[in-house]
């Protein structure tokens, strides 16, 4: 096992810098083409199998070790479904025991989170997909919606509804009968799908979890995943910054950069704030799936991060456009796609609007009429 914390950041953030280096991808964008899916690159690195213990193919590296690695994915603006295949769908498979970790670590299997679905903002206390049990097994109805990599995965992990009202976890294969999957691309340059569950037949064993354990654990998979964002947030939201930077001092207006401007270095100054207190909320986030403890405490916390996180991707990401005029819009140029990127992050995994909902909920003392 690696020893060391700031010894193993630094290694896992030089191997992902020199293969992002080998696999360039903002300028695909730009260039009107699809980013390139490095998961494979990232499985190449042994980034898939840091988290696992090593007796299960993985490399024994703690969660707050792998996330600064996702600053420097977000600051080459590259898609690597690392958060979707590893971090959530993956540590969630291995919690709940499958058979599948080594081929997890090994980035043959990827493991997708389907929690989303239609009118429930992210929320799995509003799963209307449901499973109803047989001698033979389960079967399965409902519809997931917007699952991030899921015109990639090799498996689904499937929230729904059973008997009593409880939450339930099944594991599917993506391509098992009477699942369909339809394919889009996201506004970012990554892919995602809706699934159809019709009459899905499911043997016994593809039941993980139910009950609390099941809805614990759903939720600590996604705090994982939004640590694990607001760290990808920073890497853009510097990147950002620094291209914004450049222009400013390159542009001229009235014979003088427009960098040299009072209400422009003010806006500067403020996206450098930004950028600053978002690495705080990461580490903060980070620090919450670290300590373990009751989860409330945890999603709290992670809400709280959150709500700041995507404050901030908003405010920098429209003082980016804001301060390059009319190019920032254009295909060719790179801060939009940054732009993008940021405007994805405050949306997936809940917005502020849901995750300050959430903090409220969760921080509210209880009636003492209850």
């Amino acid at each position: 096992m690696m020893n060391g914390a700031s010894e193993t950041q630094d290694m896992l953030a030089q191997a992902v810098e020199q293969m992002l280096d080998r696999h360039p991808s903002a300028q695909s964008l730009c260039e009107g083409k699809a980013k390139p899916d490095l998961w494979a690159q990232v499985a190449e690195i042994g980034l898939t199998a840091a988290e696992f213990p090593e007796d299960r193919g993985g490399l024994g590296v703690p969660f707050a070790d792998i996330v600064p690695a996702l600053q420097k994915i977000g600051r080459a603006l590259a898609t690597t479904y690392l958060t979707e295949f590893a971090i959530m769908g993956g540590w969630l498979a291995d919690a709940c025991a499958t058979t599948l970790t080594e081929e997890i670590a090994s980035g043959e299997a990827r493991i997708a989170l389907a929690f989303g679905e239609q009118g429930s903002g992210g929320d799995i206390g509003f799963t209307a997909t449901s499973a109803v049990q047989s001698e033979a097994g389960w079967t399965i109805d409902g519809r997931k919606s917007v699952v991030v990599g899921g015109d990639r995965a090799t498996h689904l992990l499937v929230p729904a509804m059973i008997a009593g009202g409880e939450l339930a976890l099944f594991l599917l294969p993506a391509d098992m009968p009477g699942l369909t999957a339809h394919e889009f691309a996201l506004y970012d340059g990554s892919f995602a799908a809706d699934f159809d569950l019709q009459g899905v037949k499911a043997p016994a064993a593809s039941l993980l979890a139910r009950g609390t354990k099941a809805a614990d654990l759903v939720e600590m998979a996604l705090d994982r995943g939004r640590a694990a964002m607001c760290h990808e947030a920073v890497g853009l939201l510097e990147r950002a910054q620094e291209i914004t930077l450049d222009y400013v001092k390159m542009r001229k207006q009235f014979g003088q950069a427009i960098g040299s401007f009072q209400t422009m270095q003010h806006r500067m100054a403020d996206m450098y704030m930004d950028v600053e207190l978002a690495r705080s909320c990461a580490e903060m986030a980070t620090d919450a799936i670290k300590a373990g403890g009751e989860p409330d405490e945890r999603m709290r916390t992670v809400s709280a991060a959150m709500v700041s996180i995507c404050d901030y991707a908003r405010r920098v990401g429209q003082s980016a456009v804001q301060a390059h005029g009319g190019i920032a819009l254009t295909q060719e140029y790179l801060v939009g796609h940054y732009f993008k990127r940021l405007t994805m992050v405050e949306r997936y995994l809940g917005n502020a609007e849901q995750h300050l909902e959430r903090y409220i909920a969760l921080a509210a003392e209880p009636s003492p009429l209850s």
